[in-house]
């Protein structure tokens, strides 16, 4: 929101943005008067009503996804139990499922579920249920994000950029969202059945076999002509404005989404030459035809920065890409560079996670 806080005092925190003043007595949280004080104050200065205020600053450090199962002549302000409960088991899958493919991409999970994405899925909350068809938020808190040490320059004519890496929670936020979007876009949308080269696409984005699965299961309920995810991104971690903010998919899909999951299930796609992450830092000097880009990811089953030379060219193209916080995708082989660095010299290909590459008819 751009406020300042200065330094706290015996009653409160001042806080200023620009000319605005907004005092936070220390008995604020306590006070529900007093907190509803700063709220009304807050709202007038923001231009903004009480209620989407309070809900921006209570989700400011958390991504919510809002699931929404419709059909228009069968789910009005109630749905058949048994299809929410579905809609509920299966949101949980998709959810785990997403939890271990951010973590490490897979085909097929097969009951290996990974610790930390089990542990981000215990920490999300489910709202209560909006009206409008049936529609349910749920709640994932991220971690603060933590701002990246500055690394020495060693050249007076070095270009350098650092940015903290996205928390753990955001990946398996923002894996969600990608695999359910290159679920519709590759798997559903062509009129072909996908190929192998597809279905490394999409497992490249965080879709595994049980993810299909899960999915399949929603569409397959009677009452559900439609399943949509929609996305609010906390705001204290910024996100690409190219990341879904909505992804539907309608119930005529399910058949296409459950003979992919048997295909993923039948054919092994590897993945070991592929890794997708955030750029947190950018590095190059003057006269020099090459740039070099780190990528925070996930190798081996811990997080890993890896160093990515681009031509100069590309890596005018990342330093854009990091501006606008876009999550990159990079297929090459890694090794051991300089100072025992993991690096790609070489890449086959390296662009932003969220150009869906629709398949060559």
């Amino acid at each position: 929101m751009g406020w300042v806080a200065q330094t706290p005092g015996s009653a409160g925190t001042l806080w200023l943005r620009d000319q605005s003043k907004v005092g936070i007595p220390n008995v604020a949280v306590n006070d529900r008067e007093i907190a509803h004080g700063v709220l009304k104050r807050l709202a007038y200065i923001e231009q903004e009503s009480e209620e989407k205020l309070a809900l921006r600053i209570r989700h400011h450090l958390m991504d919510v996804a809002f699931l929404r199962a419709a059909k228009d002549y069968r789910i009005t302000d109630t749905i058949p139990f048994e299809a929410a409960a579905t809609v509920i088991g299966s949101t949980r899958k998709l959810l785990r499922a997403s939890g271990t493919t951010a973590w490490r991409e897979q085909s097929e999970i097969g009951g290996n579920y990974t610790r930390r994405g089990d542990q981000v899925l215990k920490s999300a909350r489910m709202d209560h249920t909006l009206e409008g068809s049936f529609v349910i938020p749920v709640l994932i808190p991220l971690t603060e994000p933590t701002e990246r040490a500055v690394p020495e320059p060693r050249s007076e004519n070095l270009e350098l950029f650092t940015s903290a890496p996205e928390p753990f929670e955001r990946r398996v936020t923002r894996t969600l969202a990608q695999a359910i979007l290159a679920v519709r876009e590759i798997i559903v949308q062509p009129e072909r059945s996908p190929t192998m080269r597809d279905l490394h696409d999409v497992v490249q984005r965080g879709v595994s076999r049980e993810f299909c699965t899960a999915l399949a299961n929603i569409l397959a309920e009677p009452a559900v002509g439609e399943f949509e995810t929609r996305f609010e991104w906390a705001e204290a971690v910024p996100v690409a404005a190219t990341m879904p903010q909505s992804v539907a998919i309608e119930s005529d899909a399910q058949e296409k989404i459950t003979q992919a999951a048997e295909r993923l299930k039948r054919g092994r796609i590897d993945t070991r030459s592929t890794f997708s992450g955030d750029i947190v830092e950018l590095r190059h000097v003057s006269g020099d035809p090459f740039g070099y880009i780190v990528v925070s990811t996930i190798r081996r089953g811990r997080r890993s920065e890896i160093r990515i030379r681009l031509p100069f060219d590309q890596y005018l193209e990342a330093v854009a890409w990091h501006r606008a916080q876009r999550v990159v995708i990079i297929e090459g082989e890694v090794t051991l560079g300089s100072g025992r660095r993991l690096a790609v010299e070489t890449p086959i290909s390296c662009r932003p996670i969220d150009e869906i590459l629709l398949p060559v008819e």
